[in-house]
């Protein structure tokens, strides 16, 4: 039987009310809390009692004091005196617990509990804001594309979590932050009466996110096509962790030598940077090798469906296929692009190649709205110098030629424009976009088509 538990419990810094509630019952199961440091929370093993918590907030303290300063001793003295023992302390945080059916609280003036908060809270107010501010960007931006741009979000593993972590932590931020200050608008018309008033954080939203995050790189390493990417990730995620273990071990470290508050500061902060440096150094590196080693390309294990050999029945060694592929478990996109080679000085007909397969039918009309609409918003001018908007336009065409259910072709210069190379193919369960630099015959449409359809 175990003697420790840990928690990672990211509790509001102004929820007293609830880190005092979960403690007390904790003890009531049989777990007192003993420790609080960056990793969470630790608790010891005792008798299960009913037992009277209060988290406290001195702002003289430091997480690097090496003990406590003769301000902090005399209030603890103080609070030892009514019976508050204390449980653990992680910088200002200060916890007591009280055997006490009824015990004199540790603070008994609202007023002052609310500036005692405000305080706590104002530190970290900043990095709140910044927070909500690239969440709403990011989030934003990734419900839109949700909407208006599904293919490219919803193929990439990077884009598809990040994204959802974003808004994440919007949403917690926004939350967070009105609840703190609907709360502190009630205490102060509360402590006018005399009156606390019980705080309400927004912790499970937090944990939620951090869920989240962990899946999602989780994920990532799983579903990225290119492996390199999946080694840098997990170097990243690895260095990351050494990072902030070093760093605050560092610190817990000099803590238990005696180390001055100053000097462990500036021992940590220094040991910080130099873990950073030599973190970047070292992705830097990997990238660098993971690249020469070919590690970020997939072309050589791609082929792709339809060459420009298979529409003109002959074969050009000019010719070179750049191609690119993204998937999830949603849908996977693959992009083939044959052009001249770059030491080739002719000029050769290019063929350009898009296959988006959806495994999520709710999302096919989405899909497909994004590849008709995708150049709306591109300008042309007529002959006589009018504005044509948009000026690349698909005009609906029979698909029979292809052998897909639907097929369109764009035109350039609007709707009453001349016809292009470029056709958006609708297959079940597949969208395709082939661009070309001549129009297809019928003949050229019959193989593109047999080579684009999806397997039977």
């Amino acid at each position: 039987m175990k003697d420790t538990k840990r928690q990672l419990i990211p509790f509001s810094l102004y929820d007293l009310t609830g880190m005092e509630t979960h403690l007390e019952k904790m003890a009531e199961k049989g777990w007192l809390l003993d420790k609080v440091s960056a990793l969470g929370w630790r608790y010891r093993r005792i008798e299960p009692r009913k037992l009277r918590f209060t988290v406290s907030y001195c702002h003289r303290a430091s997480a690097y004091d090496p003990e406590p300063t003769e301000e902090v001793q005399t209030f603890y003295d103080f609070c030892a005196h009514t019976g508050w023992r204390l449980a653990a302390e992680f910088g200002s945080m200060q916890v007591f617990y009280n055997d006490q059916e009824d015990p004199t609280p540790i603070d008994t003036d609202p007023s002052l509990e609310i500036q005692m908060v405000g305080r706590e809270v104002r530190k970290a107010l900043p990095a709140q804001i910044l927070l909500l501010l690239l969440g709403f960007w990011m989030g934003g931006s990734w419900c839109y594309s949700l909407v208006y741009e599904p293919i490219d979000l919803l193929a990439s593993p990077t884009n598809l979590f990040t994204g959802a972590c974003w808004l994440g932590l919007f949403v917690w931020s926004a939350a967070d932050m009105l609840t703190y200050f609907l709360w502190r608008r009630r205490a102060k018309q509360a402590a006018e009466r005399g009156e606390f008033v019980p705080t309400h954080g927004c912790h499970r939203i937090l944990q939620a996110v951090l869920a989240l995050a962990v899946l999602g790189i989780l994920y990532y390493i799983v579903a990225a096509r290119l492996p390199g990417l999946r080694i840098l990730t997990a170097i990243m995620v690895l260095g990351f962790a050494v990072l902030f273990l070093a760093v605050n071990g560092t610190k817990d470290f000099l803590k238990k030598r005696k180390v001055s508050r100053r000097k462990n500061q500036a021992a940590t902060i220094a040991v910080d940077i130099l873990l950073a440096v030599v973190l970047m150094a070292g992705i830097s590196y990997a990238t660098i090798a993971l690249v020469s080693r070919g590690d970020f390309s997939l072309e050589a294990d791609i082929e792709p469906p339809l060459t420009i050999a298979d529409l003109t029945v002959e074969a050009d060694p000019r010719y070179i296929v750049r191609s690119h592929v993204e998937a999830s478990v949603f849908l996977k996109v693959r992009e083939f692009t044959e052009e001249a080679h770059p030491e080739e000085s002719a000029r050769l007909p290019e063929l350009q190649t898009k296959i988006v397969d959806i495994y999520l039918p709710g999302i096919y009309d989405f899909c497909l709205r994004e590849l008709l609409h995708e150049r709306d918003d591109w300008e042309g001018f007529s002959d006589d110098g009018a504005v044509i908007t948009p000026y690349y336009v698909y005009q609906e065409i029979d698909g029979t030629p292809f052998g897909a259910q639907e097929a369109w072709q764009r035109y350039v210069g609007g709707e009453n424009g001349e016809p292009t190379g470029d056709y958006l193919l609708s297959f079940p369960g597949r969208l395709v976009t082939l661009k070309c630099d001549w129009e297809l015959t019928a003949e050229e449409m019959a193989v593109a088509g047999a080579k684009l359809a999806p397997a039977a």
